[in-house]
């Protein structure tokens, strides 16, 4: 059996995390408690590293001295203090949608050059529900009626890509967590994540830089 640190099961578990949130965006309840427990998973990595820190080399860790941190991983900590407190974490669907570059008859302003010189155009569009439980993603983009028809062409404009995500509910944003996240301008737990991880597999590679300079002077 493989004598592995405390700090190293704990930064598996986050990679595991990691990927799991990545890969279970159209399952609610998955993506859910993947996401709270990498919020929860973040706080005990530097918990584990005081403890073992102080075990191994008769020191003290200092998290401060690492100097990776940033606004994503501030968001982390806000989250944390929040759903201790009596806030459960709850979150709002959200779809990023590609539609093909043409113009929808509910336009108010024409799209722009861009849109129509890639090919396609990206709506936003959230659903405002909580959804703590549910087993799946229903979608929620629809088809657009098409401005300009040409003769025998489509009518409608449907989706030719959907990339679900989940987004930080007001009550959470409420509770301490609103400054964090004007801050880095995401309320995105996938964006969120995305850029709070590689900070974190960072801080585990200086901990146990700084773990075996301890144990090889003392």
């Amino acid at each position: 059996m493989r004598d592995l640190l405390k700090t190293q099961i704990v930064a598996e578990d986050l990679k595991r995390l990691y990927y799991e949130i990545n890969n279970s965006r159209r399952y609610p309840f998955r993506f859910r408690q993947a996401f709270e427990q990498y919020i929860y998973k973040s706080q005990q990595l530097t918990e584990t590293m005081r403890k073992e820190f102080h075990s191994l080399t008769g020191n003290n860790w200092v998290a401060g001295k690492f100097t990776g941190w940033n606004e994503y991983t501030n968001i982390l900590k806000a989250l944390r203090n929040a759903t201790y407190h009596g806030h459960p974490l709850a979150l709002h669907g959200a779809a990023l949608t590609l539609y093909p570059g043409v113009e929808f008859a509910t336009d108010i302003d024409p799209p722009s050059e861009l849109d129509f010189v890639r090919g396609y155009r990206i709506m936003e569009s959230t659903l405002f529900i909580e959804l703590p439980f549910d087993e799946e993603f229903l979608p929620i983009s629809a088809g657009f009626p098409i401005k300009n028809i040409t003769p025998g062409g489509p009518t409608h404009a449907f989706p030719l890509k959907e990339f679900i995500s989940y987004k930080l509910t007001w009550r959470l944003l409420e509770e301490g967590v609103r400054k964090a996240t004007d801050k880095a301008g995401t309320t995105d737990a996938v964006k969120i994540t995305l850029h709070s991880y590689p900070v974190l597999a960072a801080y585990s590679k200086y901990y146990a830089s700084v773990l075996n300079e301890n144990r090889a002077s003392s």
